[in-house]
């Protein structure tokens, strides 16, 4: 009996190699979806980002009455901010585009009425967004893990009518109507930094055939998570 009970103290090798054969099974596992779960963890972090400056878009308006230009039609800005800077000796801003638009409007200013957009004064007034300086460059703002700014793209047009400028990627749904036409379009071309197949208008799936994948990943302020879930 004593022997018996010996010779059960330890693993068989059989037993053993089991053991090594499940833990390199579940190590495969882990190791094969790890990638995805990173991208998926990644992805979420950018869409959170979205909706914060969506939701300092909203404050901005809430205060000037209207949302900031985007750039693309300097007559828009000149209006902008005559309206909403009535105290500014200036109306013109350099370089205001689609990347741009949400660190010149959204950050800090200063504090001198008449000089709001002075970039050299030290006294500032509190932005609307905190950006984080690490990942703000020339004024352009990239999502953590990208190389591509967010663009943000303003509806422009008469009530009921309103358009995106066709120089930049917007989107429309699958009856070929714009999202946010009375808003606008924050855009993030996702962690493979691909904006999409057109390099223009993108309407829903149908520029997404073949091999045109890229794009797919890119993350709105509108619908679901990313483009591809919105087809999903």
């Amino acid at each position: 009996m004593k022997r018996l009970q010996n010779s059960r103290a330890g693993f068989t090798l059989v037993e053993l190699l089991t053991v090594v054969i499940i833990i390199g099974f579940l190590a495969g596992m882990v190791a094969g979806t790890a990638p995805a779960v990173m991208r998926s963890v990644k992805t979420s972090a950018i869409r959170a980002e979205v909706q914060q400056l969506s939701l300092a878009l909203e404050a901005y308006k809430a205060e000037f009455g209207e949302y900031p230009p985007d750039g693309t039609d300097s007559s828009a800005v000149t209006k902008h901010i005559r309206r909403c800077y009535p105290d500014a000796t200036s109306t013109s801003i350099s370089t205001v585009t689609p990347e741009t638009a949400l660190y010149i409007f959204l950050g800090p200013h200063c504090a001198n009425p008449k000089t709001p957009f002075d970039t050299s004064s030290t006294n500032r007034t509190k932005g609307f967004f905190e950006f984080d300086k690490g990942r703000l460059g020339s004024n352009k703002y990239v999502p953590s893990g990208c190389n591509e700014p967010y663009r943000y793209i303003k509806a422009r047009g008469a009530t009921g009518n309103k358009s995106y400028p066709t120089s930049y990627v917007a989107y429309k749904d699958k009856n070929n109507n714009w999202y946010n036409p009375e808003s606008y379009q924050l855009i993030s071309a996702g962690l493979d930094d691909d904006w999409g197949p057109t390099g223009g208008i993108v309407v829903q799936e149908s520029n997404f055939t073949g091999g045109n994948k890229g794009g797919l990943d890119n993350v709105v302020n509108f619908g679901k998570k990313t483009i591809k879930d919105m087809f999903d």
